[in-house]
């Protein structure tokens, strides 16, 4: 890829230390003509990333210990709240009702992060505010704190006329798009590097991509990771559906989703509902559906740290579909 990651190693990057107003909330967007300061304050490190001459704060992590005393200190989660700045994503829009995917993934991606904090994980945004980011920078903001993994949150729809009846949640894995549908998808949610060519991925980093994926480790661990959040989502969404889970359960899928190209870790890209679909768009705008979503990830990531190397896990996996 084009996208130059950084050497957080070398003695040349400068270091400054940045500090937060205390009345304003600690996740906190800034950017500065500088390059990069890890450093520490208590028990947490702040990181700064430069991504195109400008520097991101993304998230402060604070190790906190777990209701139970369990601290998942050292396991590093990055969430990718979907789109943002000039790219609104899907629009749904209804007489003075404007609701942008862009605008739902950030909120969904914040309560997320709060929760994981509270169970003692380290968490990182690739976007605190309402910025446009690359997507080729998001996996190598991943790749250069080095996180256990990766997950892009983002909101689904559908334009036909009976666009209120589709509804639920997926989960997506890179590969090759086996059905129609998900490639649509795919197009859709590239369409930001469609529109800027120099940042999309070039076709034979593609190609050699797609080609190591049958030999990548971290494609069974995406699908495992994939499962236990369409699971977990699937469960908790259903509670306030008059559907069944297998009626919202629209499944594990693979697609070529650019904002996963490249990362060295377990990486997947949820569609958290429909803005088309009144349910859907109500859960993830109301504070419980926004605190159940979260909670389900949350879990989710809680099972796939838990039971990585080990005899449950080669069960998940084998239990796992993927369409």
């Amino acid at each position: 890829m084009s996208h130059k990651l950084l050497d957080m190693g070398k003695k040349d990057f400068a270091f400054k230390r940045l500090q937060l107003r205390k009345k304003r909330p600690a996740l906190k967007t800034q950017r500065r003509r500088l390059v990069l300061r890890p450093f520490r304050r208590g028990a947490g490190i702040w990181i700064v990333v430069l991504l195109s001459l400008n520097v991101y704060l993304l998230v402060s992590p604070r190790t906190s210990l777990a209701a139970n005393g369990a601290t998942s200190q050292g396991f590093r989660v990055v969430l990718d709240p979907g789109h943002g700045g000039n790219d609104q994503g899907t629009v749904y829009r209804k007489g003075k009702l404007r609701l942008a995917e862009k605008d739902v993934t950030l909120d969904l991606a914040l309560e997320t992060a709060r929760q994981l904090e509270n169970q003692g994980f380290d968490v990182f945004l690739t976007r605190r505010g309402d910025q446009d980011i690359p997507l080729p920078s998001r996996t190598a903001v991943a790749n250069q704190i080095k996180a256990d993994v990766f997950i892009s949150i983002h909101m689904n729809s559908h334009a036909s006329a009976r666009a209120g009846d589709a509804e639920g949640i997926e989960t997506f894995i890179l590969n090759n798009a086996t059905d129609a549908t998900s490639k649509r998808l795919a197009h859709f949610e590239n369409k930001s590097a469609d529109k800027n060519p120099e940042k999309a991925p070039d076709q034979n980093d593609v190609a050699l991509i797609l080609k190591d994926l049958t030999l990548d480790a971290n494609l069974s661990e995406s699908k495992r990771l994939a499962c236990a959040i369409q699971n977990s989502l699937v469960s908790v969404t259903s509670q306030t559906s008059s559907k069944s889970a297998s009626q919202r359960n629209r499944g594990v899928k693979q697609a070529l989703f650019y904002v996963l190209l490249g990362a060295d870790m377990p990486s997947v890209l949820v569609e958290a509902g429909f803005l088309t679909h009144p349910r859907d768009r109500k859960l993830v705008t109301s504070i419980h559906g926004k605190r159940a979503i979260g909670a389900s990830i949350v879990r989710a990531i809680q099972q796939f740290k838990r039971n990585k190397n080990t005899r449950e896990a080669q069960l998940e996996l084998s239990r796992c579909k993927v369409h």
